[in-house]
């Protein structure tokens, strides 16, 4: 923690002030003490023999029952991406492979229709396309809020309000993994990121979440063990700065 802070200072003071937009914006009718702690369990992805499409639409609807945004009062499309091309060879045997093309989109149609995309190859990577669905659908919760949309930090707000809205251990996990894997034919390594923040800051959005909510409904065993590690030093750090979230906690 340089300079005594957890995160840069600058930094730091974004996602605090975030945190303030967000509790004004959405505390009335997405109260942060009734959001759900939602985990990679059946009580909260029940388990479907569905396939393809239909089993994307599957974890898509328990996304919304999450996130509190219903079809009714949230429409919109969802639809697979064509198929996507990734890796560059380095070596003869040797590829290095990154996400050249994004896991999901949001986009609204002139005709106003919202439409979500998502690359098919997460239905092989369910926690994978949670976090991708969670942070498309944050970005339609957003987008009726035309100042925070116009915010050149957008993407990175997009990403505390999965966490708001009670999804962030999936978005935490999925913020970058690198691994190496390799066959009779060659060897290679992946690196896959998705969502905007950094793992450290994914971490303190995490201990915010909890700060707020008065507990951490057991996340902490279904984190990453890097990320559940900051995850406990930010929250110390918060409990030794308890100023740090004043004007965000209930009355």
């Amino acid at each position: 923690m340089a300079g005594g802070f957890f995160l840069d200072p600058d930094l730091e003071a974004w996602h605090l002030d975030t945190w303030r937009l967000l509790v004004e914006r959405f505390g009335g009718e997405l109260s942060l003490q009734d959001t759900p702690v939602a985990l990679p369990t059946r009580e909260f992805f029940p388990p479907t023999e569905a396939t393809g499409h239909e089993r994307a639409l599957h974890v898509f609807s328990c996304i919304r029952g999450i996130m509190q945004m219903p079809e009714n009062d949230w429409p919109c499309r969802l639809e697979p991406q064509g198929r996507r091309v990734n890796g560059a060879r380095v070596a003869e045997f040797v590829v290095i492979e990154g996400d050249s093309d994004p896991q999901g989109t949001f986009r609204i149609e002139p005709d106003g229709e919202v439409v979500i995309s998502y690359a098919p190859d997460l239905l092989d990577e369910p926690g994978l396309l949670v976090a991708t669905l969670a942070h498309e659908m944050a970005h339609y919760l957003l987008a009726p809020h035309e100042d925070l949309v116009a915010d050149e930090t957008h993407e990175l707000m997009t990403d505390l309000a999965v966490a708001y809205t009670g999804l962030g251990v999936f978005g935490a996990n999925a913020a970058f993994s690198f691994e190496q894997h390799g066959d009779a034919f060659g060897q290679g390594w992946r690196s896959r990121r998705s969502g905007y923040l950094s793992p450290r800051s994914w971490a303190f959005a995490l201990a915010v979440f909890c700060e707020l909510r008065g507990d951490d409904g057991e996340l902490g065993a279904h984190l990453k063990p890097e990320i559940e590690r900051l995850r406990r030093r930010a929250m110390e750090y918060l409990r030794e700065r308890p100023s740090s979230l004043d004007g965000l906690r209930p009355a």
